[in-house]
């Protein structure tokens, strides 16, 4: 019997570096994969990045399309030009103004009936709420659309992608054919950007090559390559400086 106890000492002891040294291991495995992990969540949120990036290049793209073939198809049914007033139709001498009734007296609502408030929109995360208001701008729901950029910049004004919330607000004010506002929208981004008031700009180049459309529309040449000669001292072998020259081209032609 006392043989047997002078071994257990031994056995306890012999155990002990073998019970620490595979925890030592289980460790390190445990780091290692949380490492892994962690580079991998970098590499989708890169991946996610570039993805809403070429969402917003190919938005943009069919939006110009649309423009175009809208164009191409006033001039086809009205036979006039971008920029031409059509024709006005003369009203029938035999029609007689006098026999129209008068408009109907507008109902107006009760004093003291008060219009509902409307709800605060629900607060979702950016990138959900980001990518709702691209998907309505796609599909030419451009006053929601609106009101979505403005209410994601009301909620996320220093997100990744304000300064695209921004950019998109020009766009379907440039498509409603309001320049003056559209106009504004980009200089705003603009100076917002020089000032570096937001923490990604992406989208000014850009916002430079639609102030420069703006101006050409205008027939204010002199602004327009202002902006032009800024886009490409700024912005060499951007997307929008690409675009910058073929349009410049295509207008000299």
């Amino acid at each position: 019997m006392k043989k047997a106890l002078v071994f257990v000492p031994f056995l306890i002891v012999a155990c002990a570096p073998v019970t620490q040294d595979r925890t030592s291991e289980r460790v390190s495995e445990v780091e290692l994969k949380l490492t892994r992990i962690e580079q991998k969540q970098e590499e989708l949120e890169k991946d996610l990045d570039q993805t809403n990036r070429r969402i917003d290049r190919i938005t943009e793209i069919l939006s110009e399309l649309r423009l175009d073939l809208e164009k191409i198809k006033l001039k086809l049914e009205t036979g006039v030009s971008e920029g031409v007033s059509p024709k006005v139709t003369r009203i029938p001498e035999e029609t007689d103004i006098r026999r129209v009734p008068p408009p109907t007296e507008e109902l107006k609502p009760p004093q003291d009936l008060k219009p509902e408030e409307e709800p605060e929109p629900e607060v979702k995360d950016e990138d959900t709420a980001y990518r709702e208001a691209i998907e309505l701008y796609s599909v030419k729901k451009l006053y929601e659309a609106r009101d979505a950029f403005l209410n994601f910049i009301k909620y996320f004004p220093q997100s990744k992608y304000t300064d695209n919330a921004f950019f998109w607000i020009g766009r379907i004010y440039y498509e409603l054919g309001d320049m003056g506002r559209a106009e504004g929208v980009f200089k705003s981004l603009v100076e917002k950007c020089e000032s570096g008031s937001l923490p990604d700009c992406n989208k000014l180049p850009d916002a430079y090559f639609q102030l420069m459309k703006i101006n050409m529309d205008r027939g204010n040449i002199e602004e327009a390559n202002r902006y032009y000669s800024i886009l490409l001292e700024k912005f060499p072998t951007s997307d929008a400086a690409v675009r910058a020259r073929e349009h410049k081209n295509l207008m000299s032609e």
